[in-house]
C-alpha cells in the first residue's frame, strides 16, 4: 500500500495508463512487502488470545480516547507525544479487555446501571464528573446539573451523545477493572508463621570468619575453555538465555551537515550588510525585529554579564556605537548601543500564573485581575498563589520566586520586575500564560547598559545539504556487502555508531532524531542489509543491520561470548575449590596461612539482604551460612566473585515477641504492590500477546 501511495503522490491519475510490466513491478512489491495485499495479516496490529486486532479497528480506538482527551483538557488539537501516550492506552484497553474480560465473566464481575448512575450523580462521583460539574461559585459538586444533562443528552448534538457514552463506557470498566484488583488484593494475606519467619530472618545476624580467593587472580590463560565446556555451560543453562522479545542491532554512520566555508562567508557578508543599516536605523527595535534570527531584548545589561570583548567596548561606548561583526554560539553578530541607566542589580518577586486555555487571554487576564482586586481588598497573596497559580514551581511557596538578576525570566516579566517599584502588582502575558507579579523587594542600583543585537546563524545551505547527501548516497551505494560497509568506514576514517537491542516499537534511538524509518526498516530488513540514506534532522544517516536476536531461546552463536565468560569462571572455580581442597587444616587461620592469603572478619551479616563486608552481594555464600552452625567450618563456596571457605563465629538472635503484626501488614503490602502487575503479566502470558504496533507507527 506504501508502494501505491508513494506512486500516486508523485504521478496522479496517470496510474491507470501504466503498463503491465509496471503493474508486475508493483504486485511483486506488494506480495513480498510486509504490508502487501496479498499478505492476509497486513492489517494486524497485534494478536492477544487468538483475537486479531485489525488496523481500523485500533485506530478508531484511538480516535475515541483522542476525543474524549480533546474534550477533558479542552484542546483542539493534540500533539505527537500526547498521540503517543494514548496509542499505549488503546493499547492497554484491548489488552486488558481480552486477557481480563473472561475472568471478570468467570467471577460474575460487573457494574450495574444503577452503580453506574450513583458514580455520576452520588456522593462520592467520578473524579472527572466531579471536575466538570462543579458550581464555580460555590466549588462544589451539582449532581442536579449532572441529572439535568443526562435528561437533556437525547436532545444534544450527536458527537455529544458518543462522547458521553464512550466516556460511561470508559468509567464502568475501570469501575469493573477496580473490583477485580479489589478482590485479588482481598485474598492477600500473610500467615503468622510467615510473618514470624520474615521477623526472624531480616533482624538475625551473623558474625563470621571467611578466607578468600578472587577469580582474578587466575589468568584467563591458565582457564582454558573448549568448546565442549561452552557446549556443556550453555545446554546446563539455557533459561538464562531466553529472549523475551525480538530485538535487532543496528551500526551506522552519520553524515552530519555543517556549514561550509562558503555558508559562512554568506552569513559574514549578510550581516556586514546589516551592520550599515542598522547604524543608521531609525526605529532600531523594529529593524531587528523584521532582520535578526531572534527578536530585540530589551533587557539592560549589568557589567560582566556580556561576552567580555563586547562588555568593554558597551561600557565605554557612547549611544549609536556599533560593535561587531562578532561571533557568538555558531552565530554572526553586530550590536549597537542604544543607552544606559542604573537598574536594580536583582529583583525579588513572587506571581500568580494563569494558564490562557485554547489562547483565550481575555479570560485568563480577567482572572488576574479578579485576584488583584481581591489582593487589594485584604487577602492573602501567598494563599491565592497557593490555591490558584498554575505554576507548579512556585504556587507552593506561596508563588515566591526569590531573588534573580536581568535577563533571567521571560522578557515581559522580566522588564515588569525591573522597571517597576517595590510593592507594584503588574500583571503581564508570555509564552506560559497571564502572570499577576508582586515586587517584593529590589536590590542596589547599578549602570547597565543597553543593546540592540542583529543575529545572524552560521547554517548549512541547500547547497551543502546536497553536498552531504550526495556523499551519503554514494557511501550507500558503495557498499554492497556488509564487509564493504566496514571497510569502507575504517577507509573514510569515518566513526561507527551502534544501536543496539532495539525493539520494534522503540521511538528513541540515542543520537537520531525521530529515528521511527530506521526502526521500521531494520525490522524488515535481513541481517547484513545496508539502508537507503535515512534523513534525520541534520543528519544523514546509512545503516546496517548488524544482528538479529528472535524471541526465545538464542542459540550459542549468538551467546558465545556471554557463555565463554561464565564457563571460564565456572573453570577457575574449579580451580580455586582444588587450591582450598589442597589446603584443608583445622582452622580458618590455617586454611589462610597455607594460601598466603589474609582472614577477615565479617559482623552483621543478614540473610534478606545477601551482603558481606569485604566480599560484597553474595547470596549464595549467606546462604550457606544461615544453613551452618556456630562454630562449624566450611567447605570452598563459590560465589559471585570468588571461591571462600567460611567460619561462622556465631549468630545474633533476634529479640523475643509474639506481635509479628508488623511483619504481617508489611508482606502484605508488599504483595499487593505487586498484584496489579503479575496478575497482568501472568495472564498476558497465559493467553499470549503479540504487539505489531511498530509495522504501523
Amino acid at each position: 500500500m506504501a508502494v501505491i501511495g508513494r506512486i500516486r503522490k508523485r504521478v496522479g491519475l496517470v496510474i491507470a495508463f501504466v503498463g503491465i510490466s509496471m503493474l508486475l513491478f508493483i504486485l511483486g512489491d506488494l506480495v513480498t512487502s510486509n504490508t502487501g495485499l496479498m499478505n492476509r495479516n497486513s492489517d494486524v496490529v497485534g494478536e492477544i488470545g487468538g483475537n486479531k486486532i485489525r488496523y481500523s479497528e485500533f485506530e478508531k480506538r484511538v480516535e475515541t480516547l483522542t476525543e474524549n482527551y480533546k474534550l477533558n483538557t479542552r484542546q483542539e488539537t493534540v500533539d505527537q507525544n500526547t498521540t503517543d501516550m494514548l496509542r499505549e492506552q488503546a493499547w492497554s484497553l484491548f489488552t486488558n479487555e481480552l486477557t481480563l474480560g473472561e475472568e471478570y465473566k468467570k467471577l460474575g464481575i460487573s457494574c450495574s446501571p444503577e452503580e453506574l448512575y450513583d458514580m455520576c450523580t452520588g456522593k462520592t462521583p467520578n473524579a472527572q464528573v466531579a471536575q466538570a460539574f462543579t458550581d464555580p461559585k460555590t466549588q462544589q459538586f451539582d449532581p442536579n446539573a449532572v441529572v439535568k444533562f443526562l435528561k437533556d443528552l437525547p436532545n444534544r448534538e450527536e458527537n455529544i451523545q458518543r462522547q458521553w457514552k464512550n466516556f460511561e463506557d470508559a468509567i464502568s470498566e475501570e469501575r469493573i477493572a477496580e473490583k477485580y484488583r479489589s478482590l485479588i488484593k482481598g485474598g492477600l494475606y500473610v500467615t503468622t508463621a510467615e510473618a514470624k519467619r520474615n521477623y526472624e530472618e531480616t533482624n538475625r545476624m551473623a558474625a563470621l570468619r571467611f578466607a578468600r580467593l578472587d577469580f582474578n587472580t587466575i589468568p584467563d590463560s591458565s582457564a582454558k575453555v573448549e568448546d565442549s565446556d561452552l557446549q556443556a555451560y550453555y545446554n546446563a543453562n539455557q533459561s538464562r538465555y531466553k529472549q523475551a522479545e525480538t530485538i535487532r542491532k543496528v551500526e551506522y554512520v552519520a553524515f552530519d551537515v555543517t556549514p561550509s566555508g562558503e555558508d559562512r562567508q554568506a552569513a559574514m557578508e549578510w550581516i556586514s550588510k546589516k551592520k550599515e543599516e542598522l547604524a543608521v536605523a531609525t526605529d532600531v527595535p523594529m529593524f531587528v525585529n523584521q532582520n535578526s534570527d531572534t527578536p530585540f531584548d530589551s533587557t539592560y545589561h549589568a557589567k560582566g554579564s556580556l561576552k567580555p570583548a563586547v562588555d568593554t567596548i558597551a561600557f565605554a561606548a557612547t549611544p549609536g556605537t556599533i560593535i561587531g561583526p562578532y561571533e557568538e554560539f555558531n552565530s554572526l553578530k553586530v550590536s549597537r548601543v542604544m543607552g544606559d541607566k542604573f537598574v536594580a542589580d536583582s529583583v525579588k518577586a513572587r506571581h500568580i500564573l494563569i494558564k490562557a486555555d485554547n489562547g483565550d487571554t481575555a479570560k485568563a487576564r480577567a482572572t488576574a485581575d479578579s485576584l488583584k482586586n481581591a489582593i487589594q481588598k485584604g487577602a492573602s497573596f501567598a494563599d491565592l498563589a497557593t490555591k490558584f497559580s498554575q505554576d507548579p514551581g512556585s504556587a507552593v511557596k506561596g508563588g515566591d520566586l526569590g531573588w534573580f538578576r536581568q535577563g533571567v525570566m521571560v522578557p515581559s516579566f522580566n522588564d515588569a520586575c525591573f522597571n517597576g517599584k517595590k510593592g507594584d502588582m503588574p500583571i503581564v502575558s508570555s509564552q506560559f500564560g497571564v502572570h499577576l507579579i508582586e515586587i517584593m523587594d529590589k536590590g542596589a542600583p547599578s549602570r547597565q547598559v543597553q543593546i540592540a543585537t542583529i543575529e545572524r546563524k552560521i547554517e548549512p545551505s541547500q547547497r551543502t545539504y546536497d553536498d552531504f547527501f550526495n556523499r551519503a548516497s554514494q557511501f550507500a551505494a558503495s557498499c554492497t556487502s556488509p564487509e564493504l560497509f566496514d571497510s569502507l568506514i575504517i577507509k573514510q576514517s569515518m566513526a561507527k555508531r551502534i544501536a543496539d537491542n532495539i525493539r520494534e516499537s522503540d521511538k528513541n534511538v540515542p543520537g537520531l532524531d525521530q529515528p521511527r524509518e530506521l526502526v521500521r526498516w531494520a525490522y524488515g530488513a535481513n541481517k547484513g542489509d545496508i539502508s537507503k540514506v535515512f534523513t534525520f534532522g541534520d543528519k544523514y544517516v546509512v545503516a546496517k543491520l548488524a544482528n538479529i536476536k528472535n524471541k526465545g531461546i538464542l542459540p550459542l552463536e549468538e551467546v558465545k561470548e556471554a557463555v565463554t565468560a561464565e564457563a571460564r569462571k565456572q573453570k577457575k572455580a574449579e580451580m580455586l575449590v582444588a587450591k582450598f581442597e589442597g589446603a584443608k587444616a583445622g582452622s580458618i587461620d590455617e586454611i589462610a596461612a597455607k594460601l598466603n592469603i589474609t582472614a577477615t572478619d565479617a559482623e552483621n551479616v543478614n540473610f534478606v539482604n545477601g551482603y558481606v563486608p569485604g566480599m560484597g552481594n553474595e547470596p549464595k555464600v549467606v546462604g550457606a551460612v544461615f544453613a551452618m552452625k556456630q562454630g562449624q567450618l566450611s567447605g570452598p563456596l563459590t560465589g559471585e566473585t570468588g571461591v571462600c571457605v567460611v567460619f561462622v563465629k556465631g549468630f545474633t538472635e533476634p529479640g523475643p515477641t509474639t506481635d509479628y503484626s508488623a511483619q504481617a501488614k508489611s508482606l502484605a503490602e508488599q504483595r499487593r504492590s505487586r498484584s496489579d502487575y503479575e496478575v497482568g503479566a501472568a495472564l498476558k502470558e497465559k493467553v499470549g500477546v503479540e504487539d505489531n504496533r511498530g509495522r504501523f507507527y
